[in-house]
């Protein structure tokens, strides 16, 4: 009974496997397929990630890959991107600390989909796969465990991380969500999961750089990213402090009246958290 019942999970996976694999050809014939085939695929995505749950890793990493390999390979239609992106997402978020296994197979995928120019994409498909990937990398950050980001993965992700905040597709509105809701809280994750100080000054230095970005917009969501951070750090942010002064000194006098008042905002909050006033920094 046992191994009847282990082999019905493992069939009743493949076949939701599948299932989703056939979803792309639906999107042929519809006029808006993002909407549609969105709320179809949620529902075979959260039935196919119940499944996982009780799928060993030897039976459940090749589907995993054969999945990515499906999605990323060569003149894959583009929507299994979305596919793929979303399945890793809802994934991440309920294997939690497990998804760590498998995750290492798509750091540079998603370094790379972050800096890729998707010039044949709609727009609302650019932001729901952007959307996508960052809940996915949000949730393996939190949930790591096993030290899963090396030096390596590091170099790989900051960058391209960071350059998000100056990404405003979708226009001002989904832009300020994006960075509220994902962007930020990953950037804290993924700054918490380095534990190193040797790999935390390069994404600290990729905040300030936005700092001086020409659109007020991101100068606004960089003074917001840094505050997130040393709220996080606590004391651990004072050895980061006289790097971030300069930066901080020129947008208390910024051109843009918002950014200018998040800016004195953000210092305020800085000698709170770090017990002192930051006045001899200046």
């Amino acid at each position: 009974d046992t191994e009847r019942h282990r082999w019905s999970h493992h069939f009743g996976i493949i076949y939701l496997f599948q299932v989703i694999l056939r979803l792309p050809s639906v999107t042929l014939n519809l006029q808006d397929p993002l909407e549609i085939v969105g709320e179809i695929e949620g529902h075979v995505i959260d039935s196919l990630s119940a499944l996982v749950m009780k799928l060993s890793e030897m039976t459940f990493r090749p589907l995993f890959f054969k999945l990515f390999d499906w999605a990323a390979g060569e003149g894959a239609p583009r929507h299994r991107l979305l596919t793929l992106w979303r399945l890793a997402a809802c994934l991440a978020n309920r294997l939690r600390g497990l998804f760590s296994l498998f995750a290492g197979h798509l750091v540079q995928p998603a370094a790379s989909m972050l800096t890729y120019e998707r010039k044949l994409w709609s727009e609302s498909e650019s932001c729901l796969l952007l959307n996508s990937l960052l809940s996915c990398l949000h949730s393996i950050f939190l949930h790591d465990t096993q030290h899963f980001i090396t030096k390596e993965r590091s170099d790989t992700l900051t960058v391209p991380l960071i350059d998000q905040l100056a990404n405003t597709l979708g226009g001002e509105e989904l832009y300020q969500t994006r960075i509220t809701d994902l962007l930020v809280p990953c950037i804290v994750q993924f700054a918490i999961s380095l534990g190193d100080d040797s790999a935390m000054k390069p994404l600290h230095q990729q905040i300030l750089l936005k700092m001086q970005h020409t659109a007020s917009q991101v100068r606004f969501a960089a003074l917001v990213q840094l505050l997130e951070l040393a709220s996080r750090l606590r004391e651990d942010y004072m050895p980061l402090l006289p790097e971030a002064v300069p930066y901080l000194a020129e947008l208390m006098e910024d051109d843009n009246e918002e950014v200018e008042q998040q800016c004195q905002k953000v210092v305020r909050q800085l000698e709170i958290i770090l017990g002192e006033p930051l006045q001899s920094y200046f």
